[in-house]
């Protein structure tokens, strides 16, 4: 079992970090959540004032990926147009005094009240984690036969799959042949959905991201390495 021990601390100019102990970690992990802040992965014996300067060296590297987070994020409006792959948001004022949401025949509909600015982080809080919810549903009936289907097509076998909100990777694919994809593919268009899955259903028989690989996704994906660029530029869990 692997122990992890959190504590958060505060180092400017980058402001709030995360600092986690885990048994795994031989040596300093840094990222930036979704969130804006900082997340250090350390050797359990491994010095706080050792983490502490790995961050302020990092600093301004942390101030861009949370600029690039504080700029990327959506800002939900009325007139605002977001589909899911099977759905579509709709935000509506309401004379009530707390935000709500319905979702049915092919609507997400945000109720917000009629005397709150839709900017209100509360509001776009529950906007955001409504979208979530329903991606997930939608994943959860999409994907496992849309692999199926691919996997059918093209002569590849796979154990399981799991539909996941991973905030790193669009899908990946274990020793065993267990794949896991994320839910935010419900956003994506439908070639690239289908790039994502084929490109796990190739790693069912090539491990590595080696010219084999290469050469087997392209034979069941025409245009791979073009369709691996248009997905750069979307971001898992900055919508």
């Amino acid at each position: 079992m692997c122990m992890n021990a959190e504590k958060v601390i505060v180092v400017e100019p980058v402001g709030q970090v995360t600092l986690v102990r885990n048994e795994r970690s031989r040596y300093l992990r840094l990222r930036v959540k979704p969130n804006g802040q900082a997340h250090v992965s350390m050797p359990v014996l491994a010095s706080e004032s050792k983490a502490i300067d790995f961050i302020k060296s990092k600093s301004g590297w942390i101030q861009q990926q949370q600029q690039k987070i504080k700029t990327g994020l959506t800002v939900f409006k009325q007139d605002s147009s977001f589909r899911t792959k099977f759905h579509e948001l709709k935000i509506v004022p309401v004379p009530q005094a707390k935000v709500s949401g319905f979702v049915g025949n092919g609507i997400i509909q945000i109720n917000i009240p009629s005397n709150q600015e839709e900017q209100h982080p509360t509001i776009q809080h529950f906007i955001r984690n409504t979208l979530i919810e329903v991606m997930r549903q939608e994943a959860k009936v999409f994907l496992p036969i849309r692999l199926q289907q691919l996997a059918d097509q093209h002569q590849f076998q796979f154990e399981k799959v799991f539909v996941k909100h991973v905030k790193s990777r669009w899908g990946s694919c274990s020793s065993i042949n267990n794949i896991n994809l994320n839910l935010h593919l419900m956003r994506l268009p439908d070639r690239i959905i289908d790039y994502v899955l084929l490109h796990e259903l190739a790693h069912t028989k090539e491990k590595n991201h080696s010219k084999s690989f290469w050469q087997l996704l392209e034979s069941v994906c025409p245009g791979a390495k073009q369709l691996d660029r248009e997905l750069k530029n979307y971001h898992v869990d900055i919508f």
